[in-house]
């Protein structure tokens, strides 16, 4: 079959389309990637290695200062559906008449497509068409009452269904808007919920989450799927260690890794950020690697219990560690409890609250932090509970004993490849 997909987001939306293209791939299909990255993020040599093509759609205006800022403000933002409606106006609306445009070209080009939940250009040029259309949730924000919504607290089930209605009358009143006029330019009626119509699909929903982590609420409808993590191979799996962290690793026991990601190039400043993390190691009394842009800090001291890093494959570093502290993006997080590690969560937006709860909830990791109330005694505290807890530390192996038994990219194959032959002959609608 012809498939195309579309994307929209950081680094960490963009490498499960990543992983899912090159299983569909190497499963016979012939494959386009249509990518819109907020940092405007060139993936082309992904496409080359992994046999399948690559667009890049529009390009964002966003400069290290101003991107800082934006991001600043969002960082210090407390209401969820501000903070992500600020990220939206700055980093999605700038570029959806050229994200429309190239979901038109996926449509007329492919038997089916399948995009990023937040993708509703792809949900409007899909419905134009006829051309099928499956969703995929790299977060599971999928209504239930099973669970709250994002940066909620779990109070039960009644009151997780009110904050579920709640949360999606906010969002209809402030994301909507814009997007119904869209629907109306394009001769379409806007849809009726954003969480339960736009971002889903009334085919084929394919969530890439960990069953063992997130098992499925049995409430969910049958079109939604728990696939697994797309899991696209790290980079340099081959990948050496330096002969000075060889030598750090084996002078003592096994060191935290503290790394902030993606998140870190967004910091207004990262002298702090880094600093706090020094901070809350010494506190904490441990080892650990530092993963920071040590090259554009200036002169800073660190005590030889502290490895410097500026970027390691995950997959490869992790294993030796005791714990890790990250900001809570899906990537990060399949990495720590695939390596078998508990995590500790500093939040800065997006969803990365709701995988600090899903890790809580888990057992695999304690109270998730904010990044804008972090201080170094929290962090710290928050490190210890993770180091000193072997509770925490055999459920965090036991999940990732489990996780490194799934395969996500080949189920969410079998689950396209089986709804689109019960599909077959012809192009219906997105919805049935």
């Amino acid at each position: 079959m012809n498939i195309g997909l579309q994307t929209w987001g950081t680094e960490g939306d963009v490498r499960p389309f990543i992983a899912l293209a090159a299983g569909l791939s190497a499963a016979g299909h012939n494959v386009t990637l249509a990518v819109t990255e907020i940092r405007n993020t060139d993936f082309s040599e992904y496409g080359k290695d992994l046999r399948f093509s690559i667009r890049r759609v529009g390009r964002l205006s966003c400069d290290g200062d101003r991107l800082k800022a934006i991001v600043h403000q969002a960082f210090h933002e407390k209401n969820p559906a501000k903070q992500g409606l600020l990220v939206s106006t700055h980093f999605f609306d700038p570029a959806v008449e050229d994200m429309l445009a190239a979901a038109r070209r996926l449509c007329e080009e492919n038997d089916l497509v399948v995009g990023h939940f937040f993708m509703w250009p792809l949900k409007i040029a899909a419905r134009q068409s006829g051309c099928p259309k499956a969703t995929v949730y790299t977060t599971p924000i999928i209504p239930s009452p099973r669970l709250p919504p994002p940066g909620m607290g779990d109070y039960g089930r009644l009151w997780n269904a009110l904050w579920w209605r709640v949360t999606d009358a906010v969002l209809n009143r402030m994301w909507k808007p814009p997007i119904d006029r869209v629907y109306r330019r394009e001769g379409l009626a806007p849809e009726k919920s954003l969480l339960r119509d736009i971002y889903s699909s009334e085919w084929l929903n394919l969530v890439s989450v960990s069953p063992s982590l997130f098992p499925p609420p049995p409430d969910w409808q049958d079109r939604f799927h728990v696939c697994g993590f797309f899991n696209l191979a790290e980079d340099g799996q081959s990948w050496d260690f330096p002969d000075d962290l060889r030598r750090f690793l084996e002078a003592g026991p096994p060191p935290v890794y503290l790394t902030f990601g993606s998140m870190l190039a967004s910091e207004p400043n990262p002298l702090e950020i880094t600093t706090l993390m020094i901070n809350a190691v010494k506190k904490a009394g441990i080892r650990a690697m530092i993963q920071s842009k040590w090259d554009e800090l200036g002169a800073i001291e660190t005590p030889p219990e502290i490895f410097r890093i500026t970027r390691a494959p995950h997959q490869q570093v992790f294993p030796h560690c005791a714990a890790v502290v990250h900001h809570g993006g899906a990537g990060t997080t399949q990495s720590a409890l695939g390596a078998g590690r508990p995590s500790v969560i500093v939040a800065h937006a997006s969803d990365q609250p709701l995988w600090g709860s899903i890790l809580q909830r888990a057992g695999a990791a304690p109270k998730f932090l904010l990044r804008r109330s972090v201080t170094a005694e929290k962090l710290a505290d928050a490190i210890m509970a993770a180091c000193n807890s072997p509770e925490m530390a055999l459920k965090a192996a036991q999940i990732g004993q489990k996780m490194n038994r799934e395969d996500g990219v080949r189920r969410a194959i079998e689950l396209i490849e089986a709804g689109s032959a019960l599909r077959a002959p012809g192009r219906d609608t997105e919805q049935p």
